[in-house]
């Protein structure tokens, strides 16, 4: 091993600076979509849910994977092992143990966050995805606990300044070959279960291509998780390591920003239509999949071209329609056909109490007394404009559900 002053330009190398940009602008990209994901579900969807929280809880932990990644380059990462000196060593490898414990712990709850939006978006009543969806849940809690004791107990760093652990200790490099392929399968598993449900829709071709793509945006993160597993054995077999361990430190961020940064780009498509983008429809309605329901029945729901349904309103239930992709069908959806459908409405979805009241024989419908919450009876119907108002909103509703192919639109209690 060279000694310090036998080579000073050898000595004068340093990968701090590089280390420390790296983790400070991947964890400002990722921070920022996620602010703009929690805005886009609280203020513009008002639909936040489980997936918002473990990709918060995600992003925290990933700020502080780079905060103790930094802390490594502070006291001894980034420069050669003979320009450090013991102390300033033992602090560093503390901080990697840090670093590993937390990385893991991100990673795993990202995934989660996955699959908790796939329940949210393919809300299809105990479908496929969702079971398998549940499954994958289960397996990553049991995994994640086994993967942080198997690391808390690595040889390296752990043994070095606890020397009593050196006895039970595990072998450095098989553990972080066995987290490193488990976080690339179960990130192809998680990233390929969408796809099936997404070849079902029926969309047209460029639309199908355009979901497809956005939920395959995970792969980008499994080409990293490739890459950063090549940088694992010169980090762990090396006599330099403060300085071969950089590729592996700054990957590790770049792997786990990632994945959190494709976890939150699907749900801003709702906050660009929001703000009027072109191509994504008109801005001010409900979007993001969902639909909302005040318990008063005078719920919103925005079709691009033609406007809101209702008057805007918060609160009460939210209802998520069976797919993301359902809001391509409706752009798709010319004001022709809407006129068309809703002149079918009329003939097929008034109650008996409505065409009573109007001169006719139409027969009820099993969808609209199933939306309303009624069976049929006298005085489900309100008099006046109000009852209008409410059976448009309950019409087009019906009608959303329909072109999704949903057996049937949530249930809820009489009003």
């Amino acid at each position: 091993m060279p000694v310090p002053g036998e080579n000073p330009e050898l000595d004068a190398e340093t990968a701090v600076p590089t280390l420390i940009g790296v983790s400070v602008a991947f964890v400002a990209a990722s921070t920022i979509l996620v602010a703009l994901r929690l805005y886009t579900r609280c203020f513009v969807v008002r639909a936040p849910g489980l997936d918002d929280l473990t990709i918060t809880i995600a992003q925290v932990l990933s700020i502080g994977v780079s905060i103790v990644t930094i802390l490594q380059a502070k006291y001894a990462l980034g420069r050669h092992v003979w320009m450090v000196s013991p102390e300033d060593n033992i602090s560093q490898l503390k901080c990697l143990l840090a670093a590993m414990l937390i990385y893991n712990l991100a990673q795993i709850v990202t995934k989660m966050s996955f699959l908790f939006q796939y329940r949210r978006i393919f809300d299809s009543g105990g479908g496929r995805t969702r079971r398998v969806c549940l499954y994958l849940l289960v397996f990553l809690a049991l995994w994640g606990i086994a993967q942080s004791v198997l690391v808390a107990f690595v040889c390296v760093p752990t043994s070095l300044f606890i020397p009593s652990q050196a006895p039970i200790c595990i072998d450095s490099l098989t553990i972080f070959y066995l987290t490193s392929i488990m976080n690339i399968i179960t990130d192809f598993i998680i990233f390929t279960v969408p796809l099936p449900a997404i070849r079902s829709l029926h969309l047209p071709p460029k639309q199908k291509i355009l979901v497809t793509s956005i939920f395959c945006l995970g792969f980008f993160t499994c080409i990293i998780s490739i890459v950063r597993l090549f940088t694992l054995r010169a980090a762990a077999a090396t006599t330099d390591p403060t300085w071969d361990n950089v590729s592996s430190a700054w990957w590790s961020v770049v792997e786990l920003n990632c994945g959190i940064m494709c976890a939150s780009l699907p749900p801003l498509r709702a906050l660009l239509r929001h703000w009027g983008v072109p191509g994504l429809g008109s801005g001010g309605g409900r979007s993001d999949g969902y639909l909302r329901e005040r318990s008063g029945g005078d719920g919103t729901f925005s079709k691009p071209g033609v406007g809101n349904v209702g008057a805007p309103g918060a609160g009460g239930k939210v209802y998520p329609m069976r797919t993301l992709a359902s809001r391509e069908v409706e752009m798709t959806a010319s004001q022709e056909e809407l006129n068309r459908d809703m002149s079918t409405a009329d003939s097929v979805y008034r109650s008996p109490e409505y065409a009573a009241r109007h001169g006719g024989r139409r027969s009820a419908s099993r969808l609209t007394n199933t939306i309303r919450g009624g069976d049929g009876k006298e005085g489900d119907v309100e008099d006046g404009l109000k009852g209008e108002l409410e059976s448009g909103i309950r019409v087009t509703r019906e009608l959303e559900y329909e072109k999704e192919g949903s057996r049937s639109p949530p249930k809820e209690g009489r009003r």
